[in-house]
């Protein structure tokens, strides 16, 4: 707060927002200032901006309302509203983009993201010849896709040049991730400073009257001057201030009488500009002639005219407090002039209209509705919800109004990650229908809830029911029809069992024309990949390419799903993290968590295993965070596959036996495999290829590509190498056989890889093998995935061995080792170590003792030692209790003991230190 002698208390601070301020202006920067209420923000963003303004740059300012939180771009508007003349100056698509979402304009297309790189593109071209500045108030009431895409302008401030500076409350939740930037945190004044700024304000104040101000104010600036203003106008000089009251609503107070003792033109003319959702001078002189606002400017709520006539509310409290102070009926008499104002900008002028209407009006329902699928496709989702239950509040008929009221559940479900809000909305649309709703969009909704929850049958009977009997000609939209038909997809894919897919097939026929590309795509690559895989890779190209700049969450995720069992995520890299941004910044929770989870699967598979379980953590985290059971076992799966490899096998076997208890009671097949598939990696990696066997035929049969297990997609090569193993080489031919036959490795460059990689390690003739190796090996962009590429080279490694070819052996071995050892796949590791020991390599370094056994084994013998029997054990590990005893037998020599009560003795010896130069 400053005074005629100039600054009172902040010089340190306005010193450092100097400093930013010609920083900013030389080479860009963003800082933001955070406090209390009336702790003295505005007067730093106030000091930036006459920075700006004297170096002759360009300023712009903006401030987010509360009232205003669920009107996409509000803020933003108001931000870059001075711009719109240079608009024409970015490329089509941008100008088209940003105007429409701005609402300065009325075609185009436009995203969050894309919007957002249209604002930059602009602000860069307004960088060149002068400074830029944006000074941005109340960040904590910014609408979302403001605080979007504002954060990603703060985020390339530096990068072409501008100052971005924002002032936020610490005592508000915000939307705005203020933790990415720069911060200074105002303290309330000091007692003498305090005392300081009210006498260089209020002179005539007696010392006491000055000692009770500052002692009531608390060294809050704004305080200070609006409780000594009241005492003087309330009690004299030397009088008693009000009776004690929160200092936010005293504040408050002392507006709202200033507020009230204005004319109604004057009240009428500040309502109107509270109330805008974007720039005020961009609405015209209906919003207060000059005259009109002369007394609010002699009351201290506004500032003083610029050379247009436009005004600014002193502080963002004023602004919220002649909302506050106004009756309804004044407030829909402003926001039905507002809509005027806004023809332009349909979504706008819905909004506007809405708030002015006092009983249910079925136009305005409509055009609320529109506005809803315009907020999904920027990723709005708060702000879809909120224009869907207000469309719902407005629709005279009862039907209309109970699917408006189960579209804003499905958006809750489907997009916003709220399943409980979802519930209630179901509840309300059904009570308000008198016990039913029969529109599909509920149906929908409802069965996404029960999916959710683990209830696949109850969910699959609704959709399938309402799907084959609903009318659709009652309303049912080819949006809500395709919601339908993917949820159904979903429930058949969790079910697992081939009957589930007869009615998502008998459902495609609804969709009169042809289905959307992605949704079609899915019907091919979800079901049966197998055989109907090779229809779909003529869609993949163009649907990889429709999402490059997509900015919707759900049809990004959509085209993820269609390709998944593809092999194509890494393609889809891009759109997925955009979705996780807007996720983590309180978009599109239920897409981010597909998105999060898709992402942890590409990076599982091309070796970044780090990165991998880091996003398989949040994905499992956000998904009991918010209630998404059923989701969050592809989350587990990932988390139990990266054990299993890493030889974690007790993370493994919890996870697995939480799986299986699971799905049994639920009939959930698909979760069921993706135990079999964890535990069956993990008895791979420890050299149980009886039990490995056994778990992945589980999966897939040997021979056998079962129909509607896209899943035995995932574990071709895994079922053939333990075949061998066990020597069952009559069935590793056979599965080698039917994956040629269906022509899997057409499918993927990655599928291409693995039936190389299973018919060489299922070649009966010597010559054979070591060319279908060498074939395989040389497969282009094989080290893409790299734990696959080496276990095929650790395979060939040991067949070379046991052909004598050792030189030629040691080297496969060596690499694949370097390549297990680089990923942290130990158990892989230990087991070309020990084939390549078996070359002779080190030689006279025999393995002894504890390091001679495999994990499995070292497993079961730290078990034993502990006094467990052998059905103990097989509890535990969720193996036989013969397989146990198989172990036991091999353990004994090993270590040389004969008996359970030596191993605690055995076991409890130093083992001698691995060394990495055994890969060397």
């Amino acid at each position: 707060m400053s005074s005629a002698a100039g600054p009172v208390g902040r010089a340190r601070e306005l010193d450092s927002v100097d400093a930013f301020s010609r920083a900013a202006a030389a080479s860009g920067g963003a800082l933001l200032v955070t406090g209390p209420t009336g702790i003295g923000k505005t007067l730093l963003l106030d000091s930036a901006v006459d920075s700006g303004t004297r170096s002759g740059g360009v300023v712009l300012t903006a401030s987010g309302a509360e009232f205003e939180a669920d009107v996409g771009f509000s803020t933003v508007s108001q931000l870059l509203y001075p711009l719109r003349g240079q608009m024409g100056t970015l490329s089509e698509d941008h100008s088209d983009g940003l105007s429409l979402a701005l609402g300065y304009g009325s075609k185009g297309h436009y995203g969050s993201g894309s919007v957002a790189e249209a604002a930059i593109e602009l602000l860069a071209k307004a960088r060149v010849g002068s400074p830029v500045m944006l000074a941005v108030d109340d960040l904590q009431w910014v609408d979302h896709a403001s605080a979007t895409m504002l954060k990603d302008i703060a985020d390339a401030a530096t990068t072409i040049g501008i100052g971005f500076i924002g002032a936020c409350r610490t005592d508000t939740a915000t939307q705005f991730d203020v933790s990415a930037f720069p911060q200074l945190e105002l303290s309330p004044l000091e007692p003498a400073d305090a005392a300081q700024l009210v006498t260089s304000y209020f002179p005539e104040l007696a010392p006491l009257a000055v000692q009770r101000v500052v002692a009531e104010a608390e060294g809050y600036p704004l305080a200070l001057v609006e409780l000594a203003s009241a005492l003087i106008e309330s009690a004299g000089t030397d009088g008693a201030l009000p009776p004690t009251l929160p200092l936010t609503q005293r504040l408050q107070d002392l507006f709202t009488s200033r507020v009230k003792a204005l004319p109604d033109s004057t009240r009428r003319a500040l309502l109107l500009r509270a109330l805008a959702s974007g720039h005020p001078s961009g609405l015209g002189a209906e919003l207060g002639v000059p005259k009109e606002l002369s007394g609010a400017e002699r009351a201290r709520l506004i500032t003083a005219r610029d050379s247009q006539g436009s005004s600014s509310f002193r502080h963002p409290l004023i602004r919220a407090t002649v909302v506050h102070c106004s009756t309804s009926a004044e407030r829909r008499r402003a926001h039905a002039e507002l809509a005027g104002l806004f023809a332009h900008h349909p979504e706008r002028c819905a909004w506007h209209l809405a708030q002015a209407a006092d009983q249910p009006d079925a136009a305005i329902a409509t055009l609320l509705e529109a506005a809803v699928t315009a907020a999904l496709r920027r990723g709005d989702a708060a702000g879809a919800v909120a224009s869907a239950l207000r469309s719902a509040e407005l629709s005279p008929d009862t039907a209309e109004r109970c699917r408006r009221l189960a579209r804003a559940a499905y958006i809750k479900a489907d997009v916003s990650g709220s399943l409980q809000d979802a519930s209630d909305l179901l509840t309300a649309a059904r009570q308000s229908a008198s016990g039913t709703d029969g529109s599909l969009q509920g149906t929908v909704a409802a069965a996404y809830v029960l999916l959710n929850e683990g209830d696949v049958d109850t969910a699959h009977a609704l959709l399938s029911t309402a799907l084959a009997s609903a009318d659709h000609s009652d309303g049912a939209s080819r949006e809500t029809l395709v919601s339908a038909l993917h949820t159904l997809l979903l429930a058949a894919f969790f079910g697992g069992r081939p009957e589930l897919w007869q009615s998502f097939e008998q459902g495609l026929s609804l969709l009169e024309d042809e289905a959307p590309p992605a949704l079609a795509c899915m019907a091919n690559t979800f079901p049966d990949p197998v055989r109907t895989g090779h229809v779909a890779l003529n869609q993949v190209d163009p649907l990889l390419e429709s999402i490059a700049n997509e900015e919707d969450p759900a049809q990004i995720v959509f085209v993820a799903e269609a390709v998944f069992y593809l092999d194509r995520l890494e393609a889809c890299r891009n759109a997925l993290w955009r979705v996780v941004h807007n996720g983590r910044e309180g978009g599109a929770i239920a897409s981010s968590i597909y998105a999060v989870l898709m992402l942890s699967f590409a990076d599982y598979a091309s070796g970044s295993w780090d990165t991998a379980q880091q996003l398989a953590n949040e994905g499992v985290q956000l998904c009991e965070k918010h209630g998404y059971r059923m989701l969050a076992w592809p989350g587990r799966l990932a988390q139990a596959l990266l054990a299993a490899a890493r030889g974690d096998f007790s993370v493994t076997t919890e996870i697995a036996r939480s799986m299986t208890n699971w799905s049994t009671s639920r009939g959930v097949r698909t979760v069921q495999l993706y135990a079999h598939h964890a535990r069956e990696l993990a008895a791979l990696g420890c050299g149980d290829f009886e039990e490995a066997y056994r778990l992945v035929t589980a999966i897939s049969p040997p021979g056998v590509l079962p129909p509607y297990v896209a899943h035995a997609l995932w574990v071709p090569m895994d079922l053939v190498e333990a075949a061998v193993h066990v020597g069952r080489h009559a069935e590793a031919r056979a599965h080698v056989r039917a994956l040629k036959e269906a022509d899997v490795a057409a499918l993927s460059p990655r599928l291409t890889l693995l039936v190389a990689g299973s018919e060489a390690m299922a070649a009966a003739d010597p010559d054979d093998a070591i060319e279908l190796y060498e074939q395989a090996l040389a497969l282009p962009g094989g080290e893409r995935w790299p734990f696959e590429r080496a276990r095929i080279q650790a395979a060939y490694g040991q067949r070379l061995r046991r052909l004598q070819r050792i030189l030629t052996s040691r080297d496969h071995l060596h690499a694949a080792a370097t390549t297990f050892d680089d990923l942290g796949a130990r158990p892989w590791r230990s087991r070309a170590l020990r084939e390549l020991e078996a070359t002779g390599l080190n030689k006279g370094r025999a393995t002894r003792g504890r390091d001679a056994l495999t994990p499995r084994e070292a497993e079961v013998a730290a078990l034993a030692a502990t006094g467990l029997g052998n059905k103990q054990i097989a509890a535990r590990l969720l193996v036989s209790p013969r397989t146990v005893a198989a172990h036991l037998r091999h353990i004994f020599p090993k270590l040389g003991v004969s008996s359970r009560a030596a191993l605690r003795d055995s076991l409890s010896a130093p083992a001698p230190q691995e060394r990495r130069d055994d890969v060397r």
